[in-house]
């Protein structure tokens, strides 16, 4: 009997940790889930797979930004995720639009972070 009621408290203490884990906003690395304005950032905050692109994207961006040279090589990427930003928050809650917004990023900031590591060598 006692081993019945260990199980069931178990079982309903799972139901309650996954139910508290689907109503959790999920945690965007570049943005602040409590104070996100836009609706493409509720977007990535409601969805683990965006927020998990947001996050990629955002390492690829810190590591380029740390790979580059000069101030000038700096700036110039930080215009360009300002770009970025625009596009991303022109989908508004287009979870679509968004994806291929941050894979198209996550692209161009992989392809641009293979060239600055290859110049460093």
């Amino acid at each position: 009997m006692r081993a019945m009621t260990l199980i069931s408290g178990l079982a309903l203490g799972g139901v309650v940790v996954v139910a508290l884990a689907k109503a959790a906003p999920a945690a965007a690395q570049s943005f602040d889930c409590r104070d996100s304005g836009m609706a493409s950032e509720r977007a990535v905050c409601g969805s683990d797979r965006l927020s998990g692109l947001d996050e990629r994207m955002t390492g690829l961006y810190a590591s380029l930004m740390a790979a580059l040279n000069t101030d000038r090589q700096r700036e110039s990427l930080r215009g360009y995720q300002l770009r970025f930003l625009a596009v991303r928050n022109r989908c508004g809650r287009d979870t679509g639009c968004i994806k291929g917004a941050y894979l198209d990023q996550i692209e161009v900031l992989s392809a641009r972070l293979r060239v600055a590591e290859t110049d460093r060598d």
